[in-house]
């Protein structure tokens, strides 16, 4: 059965899927969320963000759990689809709010401690890995030094560009879909998905240096 039609979904009241069939911008057409889907991503080390972004935030229960895990921050949401960031309206507080996840929107919204892309890059059907890169690449530009990046169910992100400026943080947790690999790679091994963003590569080898300096030396 090949895709529906925007008019099969318009007829049927779908208003949020035929929307994401008409902007070219939407990475996929499902828009299924829930309270707490990840907790073990939320619960990452980042007790002390100010500033989230809940980058492909559907209709925003992604960006309630994030409030309740992080009480000190400010939650923004962003996601393409019009029609489902009027629903998320709902959920807007003194520390939620919802913006459309234009990149001059989001670019004026840069300095965030922590953001999540949950689910988002990526489709049903081929998703090309340069989209992949040419987005998070653009997300890690929002993102301030020593921030985290978690990028789940997608791509690996060891596998663009800009990998070296960021160093792994472990979390034991389960994956929706297998890895999605890049053309040409057979490496199928996943990389992780919570990734905090290197000060600088000079800082941090001085930092290492730092702490090997600290260390007690044997008598």
């Amino acid at each position: 059965m090949g895709r529906k039609s925007v008019f099969y979904y318009l007829k049927r009241g779908k208003f949020a899927k035929a929307a994401s069939l008409l902007h070219p911008g939407c990475h996929q057409g499902p828009n299924r969320t829930a309270l707490n889907r990840y907790p073990e991503f939320f619960a990452a080390p980042a007790p002390d963000a100010r500033r989230i972004l809940s980058f492909g935030c559907s209709t925003g229960e992604e960006c309630v759990t994030l409030a309740e895990y992080f009480p000190k921050a400010e939650i923004v949401g962003a996601d393409i689809n019009p029609v489902i960031l009027l629903q998320a309206r709902k959920h807007r507080s003194d520390r939620i709010r919802f913006v459309y996840a234009s990149d001059r929107i989001l670019s004026g919204l840069g300095g965030f401690d922590a953001i999540f892309c949950m689910a988002v890059l990526r489709s049903a059907g081929h998703y090309p890995f340069e989209i992949f890169e040419e987005r998070a690449l653009f997300l890690e530009t929002l993102l301030r030094p020593g921030g985290l990046l978690v990028i789940h169910n997608s791509y690996r992100f060891g596998d663009i560009a800009r990998k070296d400026s960021y160093e792994t943080v472990p979390v034991d947790a389960p994956r929706d879909i297998g890895s999605f690999l890049p053309e040409g790679v057979t490496d199928v091994e996943p990389d992780g998905s919570i990734f905090r963003k290197i000060k600088s590569p000079r800082a941090h080898k001085r930092d290492e240096a730092d702490n090997k300096t600290d260390c007690p030396c044997p008598a």
